[in-house]
């Protein structure tokens, strides 16, 4: 009787667990970053989403600096690879390159509901 009792307990610990784990793993989108240009030029995305900005290779060195929106952060600068940010605050983002100032994207984080 008691390993019953207990399994179902660990159970349905599981089932509570489970679905507010994944709730808040969030999505993964991909943002390519170019000569001259963020791909999408305008996203959005629920709150709690990550993004993984990717670099197509070339000679130019590139970066994503945030120019206006809830939160700082900026990505090292290079020239082919990858780079992944958590977006844990809502808020419009404006996004650009330091080394290509007129390079910009606009990011929309949307309250996870």
């Amino acid at each position: 009787m008691r390993r019953r009792t207990l399994a179902s307990v660990v159970m349905a610990a599981v089932a509570v667990a489970l679905p507010a784990a994944t709730a808040g793993a969030g999505r993964l989108t991909t943002v390519d970053v170019g000569n001259g240009f963020y791909g999408p030029s305008a996203k959005t995305i629920k709150q709690g989403d990550k993004v993984r900005f990717k670099w197509i290779p070339s000679l130019d060195m590139h970066n994503v600096h945030v120019k206006s929106g809830p939160e700082r952060f900026k990505s090292p600068t290079q020239a082919a690879g990858t780079w992944t940010r958590r977006f844990s605050k809502p808020g419009k983002f404006v996004l650009y390159c330091t080394e290509h100032a007129d390079m910009t994207m606009k990011l929309t984080v949307n309250k996870r509901r």
